[in-house]
């Protein structure tokens, strides 16, 4: 009902929710970057080889997810310096 309503009466345009897809995925790279790097500490601190698999597993999962979201952030073209310079990070090493 509150989206109608806003919509109804253009209290939020189509560029603001623009705008807050973008910061929103902005966020989400950033998130998705500190789960990688949890993920990494959690894997060279684990010494029992069940751990060390589920370490593996947890760390390609996010590593993927991270890419993933370079790779729609960058799609999106997305003007975060932050954001644009991971992505060089990344794929340089």
């Amino acid at each position: 009902m509150k989206n109608y309503l806003q919509a109804f009466f253009g209290n939020k345009n189509i560029e603001e929710e623009q705008l807050e897809d973008k910061q929103e995925l902005i966020e989400s790279v950033h998130v998705a970057k500190r789960e990688w790097q949890a993920a990494q500490i959690y894997f060279e601190s684990v010494s029992e080889p069940d751990l060390v698999d589920y370490a593996i597993y947890k760390m390609e999962t996010a590593r993927r997810k991270y890419m993933y979201l370079l790779k729609l952030a960058r799609k999106e073209e997305l003007e975060d310096n932050r954001v644009l310079s991971e992505k060089r990070q990344v794929v340089e090493s």
